[in-house]
């Protein structure tokens, strides 16, 4: 009963109103929750670009290279699917501090940017996604931080290869339909093809060659279950593991029954798939190893973070973190993590370390997200840490515009086990 009523004011100016006086109360009242932020005493901060409306992307990626330059994405304007209304310039901050935009770009979203990230074991180069408007199809390419293309190639990519050699993609058309956080925007008359000619693909970025790995119709006939009848399906948040052996992504589908998803390994050319958790949650997830694989889901009765190896059923249930989402961070040395929460009830996002060896969590930070960031134009901490595993770059609009932001976690670092840590 209660939720049916929740259903129905959702979208109504009462139901707004009301969300609005819970926030102020909880906020205010309960919690005395005055400020925009909190930091850890051991910490430091600071905006990547202090003017205008700045991010990055996804977490697991780093925005910094070894010699401290950034890259980042900034707009003008914050309208819910942005890139409808204005491209994305790539900026890139150097480490004296100057900054200088470097690029364009059409296909983007809050979430993930438009999959920008520096080439490995590079200082010059960098991949990201457009959109082309004469062919009306999205695409990938390597630029040098002076503008000039390298190479070009008919897909854009979801995630990179750590040797740069190849990247996997998938159908952003899908997303932008069933999953629009993720997807662009800009195709004209889409039409999605079947499930037999879509899925994964594999990109050699040496060649040039594309390859279709992994279809729709085998990802059904692999472990084939009722609520798969008449559901829509798709694959997302895919990343490869460090040797670039395994790779392993979301099959999620959504029908009548409701939604339902696998986390599923396979090799690089699609082979030897195999199902490492589902149907209930699985959410998001990074490499800790070439076989192992930390991840928020549900087994069995617990829901929380787990520590999962490939081609088993093993699992390790991390009891001391959250037992709420976040996107989870390796540090170099896979000695710890760093993660994030949602917004709770007074709209703080919390950053998180947490020491794997020793089970010692400690909060960063907590950073308000004002009540105007909510669906497609949420605003995600996503983490991700620097080659040096020493500062930790995030999301937040705790000072009441998107920002890319940097703290520095050294002193947490040397507080818990010292700099063999990093």
């Amino acid at each position: 009963m209660i939720s049916t009523i929740k259903s129905i004011l959702k979208n109504t100016i009462l139901g707004r109103i009301l969300r609005y006086l819970r926030y102020f109360f909880s906020r205010y009242f309960l919690k005395w929750r005055f400020s925009n932020y909190k930091l850890s005493e051991n910490v430091k901060i600071s905006a990547v670009d202090s003017k205008g409306v700045s991010f990055f992307g996804y977490y697991n990626l780093s925005p910094e290279n070894k010699n401290g330059d950034i890259i980042y994405l900034k707009v003008k304007d914050e309208k819910v699917r942005g890139s409808l209304y204005e491209p994305a310039s790539i900026m890139l901050k150097r480490e004296n501090g100057t900054i200088i935009k470097v690029a364009e770009t059409k296909a983007w979203n809050w979430q993930q940017g438009c999959m920008l990230q520096w080439m490995p074991d590079n200082t010059d180069r960098i991949i990201f996604n457009d959109y082309n408007n004469s062919s009306n199809s999205y695409y990938s390419k390597i630029m040098n931080t002076g503008g000039e293309i390298i190479h070009q190639y008919n897909k854009p990519i979801y995630a990179l290869s750590k040797n740069g050699k190849y990247a996997l993609t998938l159908n952003f058309d899908r997303l932008a339909t069933m999953r629009p956080d993720y997807g662009y925007f800009n195709k004209k008359n889409v039409v999605l093809p079947s499930d037999e000619q879509d899925g994964i693909w594999f990109i050699d970025l040496e060649t040039n060659d594309i390859q279709l790995i992994i279809t729709l119709e085998q990802l059904k006939e692999l472990s084939w279950v009722p609520t798969m009848t008449n559901a829509k399906h798709k694959v997302n948040h895919i990343d490869i593991n460090p040797s670039g052996s395994r790779f392993m992504f979301l099959h999620r589908w959504v029908g009548s029954q409701g939604r339902f998803m696998r986390l599923i390994t396979a090799n690089p050319d699609g082979s030897d798939m195999c199902i490492l958790n589902g149907d209930e949650m699985t959410s998001h997830s990074c490499w800790l190893n070439d076989e192992e694989i930390i991840s928020f889901c549900k087994i069995e009765d617990e829901t929380g973070y787990f520590k999962l190896k490939d081609y088993s059923k093993e699992s390790h249930y991390f009891t001391d973190l959250p037992k709420t989402d976040g996107h989870p961070t390796l540090s170099l040395s896979k000695k710890f993590l760093i993660t994030d929460t949602y917004p709770g009830k007074i709209r703080f996002s919390k950053l998180i370390y947490y020491d794997l060896a020793h089970d010692q969590l400690i909060t960063i930070g907590g950073f308000n997200q004002p009540l105007k960031y909510s669906g497609e134009r949420r605003v995600d901490l996503h983490p991700k840490l620097n080659l040096q595993s020493n500062n930790v770059f995030f999301e937040s609009a705790h000072t009441g515009k998107r920002k890319l932001f940097k703290v520095d976690i050294e002193k947490i670092i040397d507080f818990t086990h010292g700099k063999q840590y990093l």
